[in-house]
């Protein structure tokens, strides 16, 4: 074996935060690692001349960064800040694949090999050997599905090649990435060269990527590939490492696929993209084509394995692009590995210690799958006296990574290079197969030394083991001589934005990580907690101080924050005891020690602390700045115990965390909440409230204790409702199944004897000092009408659709139940004249006209796409006119609402404003001939909206940008056609005619610019996707979106 050092671990980089804070922690741990990387690169010969690079940096790949991946820019430049180096240093690290593959530009595989520099002058005498490019990492990598294994376990996995001196000088690092909750991101493990961002990796969502090298004829310089641009200029291209990061940062495996596809590439690379619900795909990828192998559940060969050649018989079939990779081990390494892997593989019981096994494998040492430096390698018939074999190189097998997609763990080998125990032997690599001993071994002889080979893999793991148990707890200097191959290296939280697979509730799985799971933001680490100290910790939480959990925040500010949830937050959701509340928060400030307390009520305590503070942090103008991440991270240290507490309780810690989820920015289009709220209401059906049915035990017949169980209940159920309407999704209880009762509208004080006025409601509304849930009781009423709605006109059992009168009358119907709820709402506050001092939002006149205008769309959604006909022309124009006067209140009474007392915001309210604008521009469109200006205002007024939500909620960012462009093309159209026909061909673009009418969007409405390939692709993201399609995708409205392409 050649004399390589056996060195210590790769260095384990962890960092949190946002991009930039993540990048610096980056750049300051792996410091020394990062400088001699970009010493190297940036020498002679290692790639292309550096003032060369320098300007591809700056012109092709910064602009790509920014275009296509904006945060991993900002990553970038933390690095670059973190390491005290430039920005284009950093960059240059991330793009030395692409950069290492267009050293000698050309444009088919011939001039490639004209234009390679000769081994010596020509003028000297003797044969002249050509030094052909080795590819920049020479790689072999698997994905292994769940029938290859006994256990049904999904994997990717990869032996990484590279140049031996990343080895030796120890140029590459393990980096463990968990973004900042607010950017809904999963969490990550890479393995990767110090300063770069990604080389292979998986999410906390159980998506895994690895990739290897390709060369192809049409690898170019970036200012070759696009004949849009000027001569000599460069497009916006990212460098090939973005399309890694992009994926594993996706929300869904298709959305990466989606990233992978849409993202340009100026050179060619293989990438293996797994996700753990069974399915793989290998991606052999050029600048101008993608070909693919797919595998799934149910495929005759449970595996796909790939090298540095392309494979795919959609390539080898056509011509047009060859494949430039000069031979060499990558025509046999992914057959080695298959040789390894296969017996068991199709008969469903290959384990995890086979598949490091094989990833051993030493046949054709040293160009082995198990590479080994072949610097010294001097003998050979191509070989002059005195030099170097040309058909050899520093490549050696730097990593061997494991990724288990399924339980969200990775093997790496601890030490370097993989074959570790080699080095524990002080002996060679060897191999003694057919090519070493002789085409007559025989099959039992073969079959001996596989044996031999799996003994003392088993002997090296047991000498592991002792030597762990028998090492002090507190040494951690464990030599590399008695590791085993593959060491765990990390588990990645799976309380990322990991969507859960359903638990019911005999499961023996601990509820508070089914629940977690869902969340969409993963437990804040210890140094979060320091974040109660400043205004800027969510910025900043990685680098904060630690802060002792034992101390508490100014009781002061957490009566505040009682006080806010229970006026802002209670009466909309009145499902929680604010007298028993309020004692236990009494109690727990006057409490030193906590040790013993009720852990359910701990959990309720900060639940409720973080749900308020993050009103406060959407509510500048209120006061105060408090992470709500602080309390959360102090929630859920109870979440494992008092998620097992049985009865009401347990639904109302999973409401507070489903309200938490839908309070926080980022959250949008996530699940989580949809899942969580589920599950309470199902608990709910186990215990029987939503039945009117007479109950036993010593509280059963207590007024006070009933009334609890009525308001936990309802207070999912509207939820429930609104979530699922939202989301498309089907409801997690019929209506059929409810009878229980709706709350009195008043919340009284329990008292020792029964009282009867919970029986006598309108004699309980003369008390003043109690708080009055009217608006909630009718809020219920509302939900149960929306219900009868989506029963009767969206379900799958529900009529087809059709232009008849039985059809209008059912609308007619149902559109009269919902007068007659507007009609009887509790309150009858004058809209005129500024509120009362203190009003409550959900007691304006204001709010139940929103909530009435939201049904009233959903319920001539569909009807409002059919096609006129003269029959029914005059209710196909009455019901455009009534869903364009709903849309239009909605986005009037949120300005009205927010001009009078900024709102903080939500997913759901921001789902209603964005549909009720694109339902305006659709009855614009569809009464183009004769449009009402009056419309025009009301898209102002959804634009102001959204603007305002986008100001406190970036997340929001994207649906403003989508909207501003959508409403200036329609209004660009409506007033194009409302000219004469014969006027169109003289009239200017800009002509007076064409002006937009009052209310219009303008110019200067402050949106960002997009060319027409950006608006597509960011229209296609919104809508392409289930989350607005399913709201907005009713029968015919699918083809209104081509209304915009005209």
């Amino acid at each position: 074996m050649p004399s390589e050092a056996s060195g210590d671990y790769y260095q384990h980089v962890v960092v949190y935060g946002l991009p930039y804070d993540r990048g610096f922690s980056h750049g300051q741990q792996a410091r020394d690692k990062i400088l001699r990387n970009i010493t190297y690169y940036k020498g002679p010969g290692n790639l292309i001349a550096w003032p060369t690079a320098l300007r591809i940096i700056r012109e092709c790949y910064i602009p790509g960064l920014e275009k296509y991946w904006l945060s991993g820019l900002a990553e970038m430049r933390g690095v670059a800040d973190g390491a005290g180096v430039d920005l284009e240093d950093i960059v240059l690290l991330n793009a030395r694949y692409d950069l290492s593959h267009i050293s000698n530009p050309s444009t088919t595989c011939e001039e490639t090999t004209r234009s390679l520099p000769k081994s010596a002058p020509e003028n000297e005498e003797g044969p002249h050997y050509l030094s052909y490019p080795r590819a920049s990492s020479e790689c072999t990598s698997a994905i292994i599905l769940s029938e290859a294994t006994g256990d049904g376990q999904v994997y990717t996995a990869q032996n990484w090649d590279m140049s031996d001196r990343l080895f030796k000088e120890d140029g590459i690092i393990y980096l463990e990435v968990h973004p900042h909750p607010s950017e809904n991101l999963p969490s990550l493990f890479l393995v990767s060269e110090a300063g770069q961002l990604c080389r292979s990796g998986m999410n906390s969502d159980g998506l895994g990527l690895c990739a290897n090298s390709l060369c192809s004829s049409i690898d170019a310089l970036p200012s070759s590939l696009d004949t849009s641009v000027g001569k000599g200029e460069m497009p916006a291209i990212p460098p090939s490492s973005a399309l890694r990061r992009l994926f594993l940062e996706s929300p869904s495996y298709a959305d990466g696929l989606k990233r992978v596809a849409r993202t340009p590439r100026h050179v060619s690379c293989n990438l293996m993209l797994t996700t753990a619900d069974n399915m793989g795909i290998c991606l052999e990828i050029t600048p101008r084509m993608i070909f693919r192998i797919s595998g799934s559940a149910g495929s005759d060969t449970p595996y796909i394995l790939h090298s540095n050649h392309f494979q795919t018989q959609a390539f080898l079939c056509q011509s047009e692009i060859q494949d430039c990779l000069a031979g060499g081990s990558s025509w046999y390494r992914a057959d080695r590995l298959e040789v390894g892997i296969r017996r068991k593989a199709l008969i469903g019981f290959l384990t995890e210690s086979d598949i490091i096994n094989a990833f051993k494998d030493h046949a054709g040492y040293p160009h082995s799958l198990c590479e080994h430096s072949a610097r010294k390698a001097t003998g050979g018939p191509f070989v002059q006296p005195g030099q170097a074999n040309p058909y050899s190189g520093s490549t050696c097998t730097v990593s061997c990574v494991i990724y288990n997609l399924t339980k969200r763990s990775i093997k790496c080998n601890g030490t370097r290079p993989v074959c570790t125990p080699c080095q524990k032997a002080r002996a060679s690599c060897t191999w003694a197969g057919l090519g070493r001993m002789g085409g007559d071994m025989s099959e039992e002889h073969a079959s001996l030394l596989e044996y031999t080979r799996s003994l003392e893999s088993k002997i090296a793991e047991l000498e592991s083991h002792v030597q762990r148990n028998t090492t002090p707890a507190s040494d951690h200097q464990v030599t590399s001589v008695t590791t085993e191959l593959s060491t765990d290296v990390a588990l990645l939280s799976m309380n990322a934005t990991a969507e859960p697979f359903f638990v019911g509730a005999t499961a023996g799985f601990g509820l508070s990580r089914m629940v977690e799971g869902i969340l969409s933001q993963s437990p804040i680490p210890h140094t979060a907690q320091g974040s109660i100290a400043s205004a800027n910790t969510q910025a900043n939480n990685d680098v904060d101080p630690p802060m002792d959990t034992h101390s508490r925040p100014d009781p002061q500010l957490e009566r505040k924050l009682a006080d806010i949830f229970f006026t802002r937050v209670h009466p909309r959701y009145p499902f929680l005891d604010k007298f028993s509340f309020d004692d236990f928060h009494q109690f727990y400030l006057g409490s030193p020690d906590i040790r013993g307390v009720n852990p359910s009520k701990l959990f309720q305590l900060h639940m409720v602390f973080a749900i308020s503070a993050r009103i406060l942090q959407l509510h500048p103008e209120m006061g105060g700045s408090i992470s709500p991440e602080f309390y959360y991270a102090n929630a859920i240290r109870y979440a494992d115990e008092a998620l097992q507490v049985p009865g009401l309780e347990k639904i109302q810690s999973l409401l507070l965390l489903a309200l938490y989820i839908l309070r926080t920015p980022g959250s949008v289009s996530n699940l989580g909440g949809w899942h969580i709220i589920g599950f309470a209401v199902r608990y709910a059906v186990e215990l029987g409230i939503h039945r009117n049915i007479t109950c036993v035990g010593p509280r059963a017949q207590d007024p006070y204790h009933i009334e609890i169980r009525r308001r936990v209940f309802w207070s999912a159920y509207v939820l429930d409702r609104a979530v699922s309407l939202t989301l498309g999704r089907p409801f997690a209880l019929s209506e059929s199944d409810i009878d229980v009762d709706l709350p009195v509208p008043l919340e009284q004080r329990p008292v020792d004897e029964k009282e009867t006025q919970f029986k006598q409601p309108s004699a309980a509304l003369t008390d003043t000092k109690a708080l009055n849930l009217s608006s909630f009781v009718h809020l219920c009423r509302l939900r149960r009408l929306e219900s009868k709605i989506k029963q009767e006109l969206y379900s799958a059992s529900a009529p087809t659709m059709t232009q008849n009168y039985s059809y209008d009358a059912t609308i007619d119907a149902l559109r009269q139940e919902l007068l007659e709820w507007l009609n009887n709402i509790p309150f009858k506050v004058s809209a005129d004249g500024p509120p009362q001092e203190g009003y409550l939002l959900y007691d304006t006149p204001e709010f139940f006209r929103i909530q009435y205008s939201k049904a009233l769309r959903m319920l001539l959604q569909q009807r409002i796409t059919l096609v006129s006909s003269e029959v029914n022309s005059s209710k196909d124009k009455e019901y455009l006119a009534l869903s364009a006067r709903a849309a239009g209140d909605i986005c009037q009474y949120y300005r009205t609402l927010h001009q009078r007392k900024p709102l903080g915001w939500n997913f759901l309210a921001l789902h209603s404003i964005f549909t009720a604008g694109l339902t305006l521009l659709y009855c614009i469109w569809a009464e183009r001939e004769h449009a009402d200006l009056a419309r025009f205002e009301d898209i102002r007024s959804c634009s102001n909206v959204l603007f305002a939500i986008s100001e406190r909620w970036p997340t929001a960012t994207k649906f403003r940008d989508i909207f501003e462009v959508l409403a200036k093309r329609m209004i660009d159209l409506v007033s194009m056609s409302s000219l004469p026909h014969a006027s169109l061909d003289g009239a200017s673009f800009l002509s007076e005619a064409r002006i937009p009418p009052a209310g219009a969007l303008q110019d200067s409405a402050g949106f960002p610019v997009m060319n027409q390939d950006d608006f597509w692709s960011m229209l296609d993201e919104l809508v392409d996707d289930d989350y607005i399609r399913s709201q907005f995708q009713l029968n015919g409205v699918d083809s209104s979106w081509g209304l915009f392409d005209s």
